[in-house]
């Protein structure tokens, strides 16, 4: 079993030298990850891709494998949290496609660019709340806030409810290990008994937002039952915002520290939406991809798979392979081509790319447009990364608005 730490913060702050002993094992690499156990990772761009579009030979679902596998795999997942597992992350096939034709139009680019206006209102008052004189700890006022309020207002929950939910849902979204997780079930109990009411008031009084169209959906005779919609529902708000957090607080802190970054973004608006995808590539802020279960006895990447054997596509290591990227350990604000697979690849790409693009550039936008010299509140000690699996993103980011 190979020693790699993603968690680790010397390989969040520079991977190139371990994801190149990585390669150097060959495309696929054993190591184990807290809550999941032993997996192969992939080391490469190429592995990777092959990995998350082989449709065939490996599934999400671990109770296709046995049902005793998947109870072994969510031993920690309470009673009330088991209708999540009808959740489109973990469907393969037929199921996947019907739930996520249902989606896909609210997320496409034109529904988005439409959502723009809001999305800046949103931003502009977040902003309006913090007091500019004194330190703020922007993940907390701004960063992870404005995801999660976006999501609200694209699902449709009313404003008088938008402060509670996102209180409830903000503690799972920060989880960093189990005990974490544990501390944050009180509020996704809240949430889940919340939609469940509010899912019957939808049906007698429609309204407007992804939510309402949901309910009323019906494709081929068939609709969403409640827990497929709960399980929708809470995975937009978990998965569709833990992304854009982390892509906008890296980005963010890299201005901060690298000001000619910084002022290269501000003085090149044409050129924002490449900038985005770099810092989408570089920090590759979700690292590594759900689990893919090996339906049979295999060869892959190299190596002797069994059946039931875990394989991960390591995102962060295809963002930086060199056979796919030229000086991949450079940031470059202006690359092109740049082919990344920070939002995944295949039947499973990320549902939201669209609408974390359109946040990160907005939320870039309307605070450096604000606070043009924004810098560290504490100069003498860089931001500390967070210890999450899977995830490289920032503990808290502590900065200064004005000088």
């Amino acid at each position: 079993m190979s020693d790699y730490d993603l968690r680790d913060p010397d390989f969040l702050r520079q991977p190139g030298p371990v994801l190149a002993r990585m390669r150097a094992e060959g495309d696929l690499v054993r190591a184990h990850i807290p809550l999941m156990g032993k997996v192969w990772l992939t080391t490469t761009d190429a592995a990777a891709r092959e990995l998350l579009k082989d449709r065939e030979r490996f599934t999400r679902n671990p109770g296709r494998i046995n049902a005793k596998r998947a109870k072994r795999i969510f031993w920690w997942m309470p009673p009330f949290m088991k209708p999540l597992m009808k959740n489109i992350i973990l469907m393969d096939g037929a199921d996947h496609k019907r739930v996520r034709h249902l989606v896909d139009t609210a997320f496409a680019r034109s529904q988005i660019e439409a959502l723009r206006p809001e999305i800046a209102r949103i931003a502009d008052e977040l902003l309006d709340q913090i007091d500019p004189d004194h330190p703020v700890e922007i993940m907390q006022a701004y960063t992870r806030a404005l995801p999660l309020l976006v999501i609200c207002a694209l699902l449709g929950v009313p404003e008088a409810d938008r402060a509670k939910i996102t209180r409830w849902i903000s503690p799972i979204s920060g989880t960093t290990g189990v005990r974490t997780l544990f501390l944050g079930l009180p509020g996704l109990w809240r949430t889940m008994r919340h939609f469940r009411a509010d899912f019957e008031r939808i049906k007698t009084t429609p309204r407007p937002g992804l939510i309402g169209e949901l309910v009323a959906a019906e494709e081929g005779g068939d609709r969403l039952d409640e827990d497929e919609l709960l399980s929708l529902v809470f995975t937009l708000f978990v998965a569709g915002h833990e992304t854009t957090v982390h892509l906008i607080t890296n980005a963010i802190a890299a201005m901060v520290e690298l000001p000619e970054l910084r002022q290269t973004y501000r003085e090149d608006p044409e050129g924002r939406a490449l900038a985005i995808e770099e810092f989408m590539r570089f920090f590759s802020p979700v690292m590594l991809t759900k689990g893919h279960f090996a339906l049979n006895d295999l060869t892959f990447g190299g190596r002797e798979i069994k059946r039931g054997d875990v394989l991960c596509a390591l995102l962060i290591g295809a963002n930086h392979d060199p056979a796919r990227f030229d000086q991949p350990e450079q940031m470059n604000l202006a690359r092109r081509p740049n082919a990344h697979v920070g939002f995944g690849f295949g039947p499973h790409v990320c549902l939201g790319m669209q609408l974390a693009r359109a946040e990160a550039e907005i939320a870039l936008d309307r605070l450096l447009a604000r606070y043009p010299d924004l810098a560290l509140a504490n100069t003498m000690r860089r931001p500390e990364k967070a210890r999450r699996i899977g995830i490289n993103g920032l503990k808290r980011l502590d900065l200064r608005l004005r000088p």
